[in-house]
């Protein structure tokens, strides 16, 4: 890990006041970072989120879990994933993998990692100049309340209420 990059962990997932799908990402200092996602990658996301629950929709594994299996297979890992840059509204990152003792790295759309660093169970991290730029300041949920109860919450609805298409 660089000394520029900052450790995150998914802490929403829903859509915003215009219907569009966004995952947020929160750091340990309470800031979060929203990336707008398409639709068959926040069902990617929640998939692995909501396991239990998915597995009644989804019976199959899918593209980020065959990829999670062949670098397996091959003695690849994943070690990390990183939100490195922000142009013109798009946000990019890489996989960093460790393949037979070096590292690797790959250019990826920051959903697909995100999907994919959930599967492997792998950490993701954000450049400290892009989450100081984007990033904004969370509110704690109330005692008892988890995030997606909040009232300020700004992902008015929960993509748990509707099913993602099989």
């Amino acid at each position: 890990m660089d000394s520029d990059e900052v450790q995150v962990e998914v802490w929403q997932l829903g859509q915003d006041e215009e219907g569009r799908d966004v995952v947020l990402l929160r750091d340990t200092q309470d800031r979060h970072l929203p990336i707008w996602i398409g639709r068959c990658e926040a069902a990617a996301i929640w998939m692995k989120l909501r396991q239990e629950e998915a597995r009644d929709i989804v019976r199959r594994p899918m593209t980020h879990d065959l990829l999670a299996a062949v670098l397996e297979r091959l003695g690849a890992r994943l070690e990390r994933v990183v939100i490195d840059d922000y142009w013109k509204g798009t946000y990019y990152s890489r996989l960093l993998f460790a393949v037979d003792g070096n590292e690797m790295s790959v250019d990826s759309r920051p959903s697909d990692a995100i999907a994919l660093a959930l599967r492997c169970g792998s950490p993701i991290f954000v450049n400290e100049r892009v989450l100081a730029a984007v990033g904004e300041h969370a509110s704690e949920p109330d005692e008892g309340s988890t995030p997606r109860d909040e009232a300020e919450d700004p992902l008015p609805r929960d993509l748990d209420d509707e099913q993602p298409e099989p």
